[in-house]
């Protein structure tokens, strides 16, 4: 039965009836139409999914590195926090979207949205504000002149061979004399960055921002335990919702597809049954990739515990493109056996006036192929006349013959 139904569909999504061949004109605009749906689909299904919170938007990368990696350490952590105070004063573009905006901050888990808040509050004090943007152009300018202090020792270096060397150069006393005064101005510039330090490390609201980044702060076992727990259920929720938009279309499809079928509307149902291939393709997609994605950090942990501790996890991979091979085959033999056998390509060779056997055309009332010589009919096993090798039935006689998956002599 479900050959059959599988027969019929195929044929739906390529003829329209015997009496009635598709034109090729129609088919292009169908296959246009079936690209213009499928890039509509796949467009609506990621403004469909961005609706969804996303693990990045639950816990931002600024907040993994300070909650879970721990990457806020004492040395970095004003070089780090500095852009985030100031992200609103340097975003002049009409496209600019402030990281503290309620849309970003609302989806967020509550302790980095409180992080985030403590800062959005730190970036509207002027004070402050003023010491980062000091401390910000003395960095810049220090870091200007140590780039020209290397490229002056690198001279001062190349002189001193060519001194040794006994080469006339330029006198390497000017060029140390250089490098002594900018490193009088680096020094200066380091100790002015220093005391703007101490001022903002001292503002009651960084001292906050430092308990919350610091190392041994007790809720980081808690909002790891969250972020796990989160982003372990995130690609079965992403399916479901992402589904919730597929199958709706599909469904509407499917009906149309039947309907049409059933009341031998052969225009609608050719069009129906290709919109329904169209809209099983972005499902289809989606279920690999949950498969793909679940399979490693779900399914075989203890496997791949072993294959990093080895260094071995490109094996997956392997493994992979095995399984995809295997799969290959396995759909190669399912199309050539069964859904395109060698008894339909006789057939629709038959149909078109081509040889049985090498496929090219045949003069009008040919009985042997000029070209490879097979021979075209086969006498009928109820009438005993000659009927064309490959057909289902006799020409003559009308009897089902057996003759269709034979060789031709």
């Amino acid at each position: 039965m479900f050959k059959g139904n599988f027969s019929a569909f195929k044929k739906r999504l390529t003829t329209i009836g015997r009496e009635e061949p598709l034109n090729k004109l129609a088919l292009a605009v169908i296959i246009l139409l079936d690209l213009f749906v499928l890039s509509m689909l796949f467009g609506g299904l990621e403004d469909h999914t961005k609706q969804l919170v996303s693990p990045n938007e639950y816990m931002p990368q600024i907040a993994r590195q300070v909650f879970i990696d721990q990457a806020w350490s004492p040395s970095v952590r004003l070089d780090k926090l500095q852009p985030l105070i100031l992200s609103d004063r340097k975003g002049y573009s009409t496209y600019y979207r402030s990281m503290f905006a309620p849309e970003k901050l609302e989806p967020m888990h509550p302790l980095c949205r409180g992080f985030y808040e403590k800062m959005h509050a730190l970036s509207k004090d002027e004070s402050l504000v003023n010491l980062f943007v000091g401390r910000d152009l003395k960095v810049k300018e220090r870091s200007g002149i140590r780039t020209d202090q290397d490229k002056i020792k690198r001279a001062y270096d190349t002189q001193l061979l060519e001194t040794i060397a006994g080469k006339e150069g330029v006198n390497t006393a000017s060029i140390a004399a250089q490098s002594q005064t900018l490193t009088a101005q680096i020094e200066r510039l380091t100790g002015q960055i220093d005391e703007l330090e101490q001022q903002i490390n001292a503002h009651p609201g960084i001292q906050e921002i430092w308990t919350l980044t610091d190392p041994e702060n007790q809720n980081r076992p808690q909002i790891v335990k969250d972020y796990r727990s989160f982003e372990r259920w995130y690609l079965l929720r992403e399916l479901l919702w992402q589904l919730l938009f597929l199958i709706p279309i599909f469904a509407v499809f499917y009906f149309w597809s039947e309907r049409s079928a059933k009341r031998d509307h052969r225009i609608q149902s050719l069009m129906a049954s290709h919109l329904l291939v169209v809209a099983f393709i972005p499902i289809l997609i989606k279920l690999i990739k949950l498969v793909v994605d679940l399979i490693p950090d779900h399914f075989f942990k203890g496997l791949f515990r072993i294959l990093r501790s080895l260094h071995l996890i490109a094996i997956w991979h392997y493994l992979v493109i095995l399984g995809a091979v295997a799969l290959g085959l396995f759909l190669v033999y399912i199309i050539q056996k069964k859904v395109f056998s060698r008894e339909k390509l006789m057939q629709k060779r038959l149909s078109k006036g081509a040889c049985i056997q090498c496929g090219k055309k045949l003069p009008a009332g040919a009985s042997a192929c000029a070209f490879c010589g097979a021979n075209q009919f086969v006498d009928c096993s109820a009438c005993s006349k000659p009927t064309p090798v490959g057909g289902i039935h006799c020409i003559h006689c009308g009897e089902k013959t057996s003759n269709g998956a034979g060789d031709p002599g």
